[in-house]
């Protein structure tokens, strides 16, 4: 669906204040994978301010607390091989490099690690190949229909496989699976969030993310030609399925993950509210969990000191980020 004429809905105008927003974590994000310093007209210069100081839909999905409340994600961890009993579901909603990385992080904690032991070491064979994950994840980001109001993204992780859906078939109108993915036109349905992810190397400049994603899967370790992924659309949805390598030991390498390390009850409340909202003040978790604010200092220092979670920004304008 076109927005307008000559309009796309990331490039329409929103009654959102520039002035009113603040963008951590896409400067943090800018200068962490371009080893480049960040600068303020690089908002008005991607698309996402406009020349009298709004947001566009772009900004307003940039913005460290977005306003747009269809930027969704939800994660479920299924128990076999279809949909019934969950093992573990997130949601989540906001930023999209914020959904970004904690679609990343619910991988990582619902899949296999596993690893083989070699004379001088290991070697790591996880379950799905990494950035073909994170390829499929920027794409339906990107490649969403934001005008849809109820809908939103899906990870869903089986014991064979993981899918990604989203609303909003091919833009063109036609359907993936008829096509030959190399000869997939570049047409975008939200081109400023494609070149604002393109200069944060999240995605190829040119060529087909969709290629990507068979090509890194391709070259993970115990793949077979009945692995390859899999997209299919509709007019109104867009979905990816990679399957897991068949070559993973049952054996993960879970050291450093969270839900193996003995934390209390309120540590857990805490991260959930930082996933909930990565700009929360410690004044605010204090008030929602009814504690002082110092008993809050102590757990956020501990949770600081395991790895979990840090900190970048001023104390009262900063944003948390879950590290594991």
């Amino acid at each position: 669906m076109k927005v307008g004429i000559n309009k796309t809905f990331d490039s329409l105008h929103t009654d959102y204040k520039a002035k009113d927003y603040s963008f951590t974590i896409l400067a943090n994000s800018f200068k962490d994978r371009t080893k480049q310093e960040w600068d303020k007209k690089y908002l008005l210069s991607f698309g996402l301010v406009t020349g009298t100081g709004n947001l566009t839909n772009a900004g307003a999905l940039f913005a460290d607390d977005c306003p747009l409340w269809q930027s969704r994600l939800y994660c479920t961890r299924w128990d076999g091989k279809e949909k019934g009993d969950a093992i573990n579901d997130a949601e989540f909603t906001g930023n999209v490099l914020m959904l970004l990385r904690e679609a990343m992080n619910f991988v990582k904690s619902n899949t296999k690690r596993g690893w083989e032991k070699l004379p001088d070491g290991r070697k790591n064979k996880p379950e799905y190949a990494e950035r073909a994950v994170l390829e499929a994840m920027v794409n339906h980001f990107i490649h969403r229909d934001y005008t849809v109001m109820g809908g939103e993204v899906h990870l869903d992780i089986y014991d064979d496989r993981l899918a990604v859906t989203s609303p909003g078939g091919m833009y063109n109108g036609l359907l993936i699976q008829n096509l030959d993915i190399k000869d997939v036109s570049s047409e975008r349905r939200n081109p400023i969030l494609a070149n604002v992810m393109a200069q944060l190397d999240y995605m190829e400049k040119r060529g087909s993310g969709l290629t990507r994603i068979c090509n890194e899967t391709k070259a993970l370790e115990g793949y077979k030609d009945e692995l390859k992924p899999m997209f299919k659309s509709t007019p109104t949805q867009f979905q990816t399925i990679i399957f897991a390598s068949s070559d993973t030991p049952n054996v993960g390498d879970h050291d450093g993950d969270v839900s193996e390390m003995k934390l209390t009850e309120r540590q857990r409340r805490i991260l959930n509210l930082i996933k909930e909202s990565p700009t929360i003040t410690g004044k605010k978790m204090s008030e929602t969990l009814s504690v002082s604010q110092r008993t809050i200092e102590r757990d956020l220092s501990a949770l600081q000191k395991k790895g979990i979670i840090k900190h970048e920004g001023k104390d009262n304008d900063g944003v948390w980020f879950l590290v594991k």
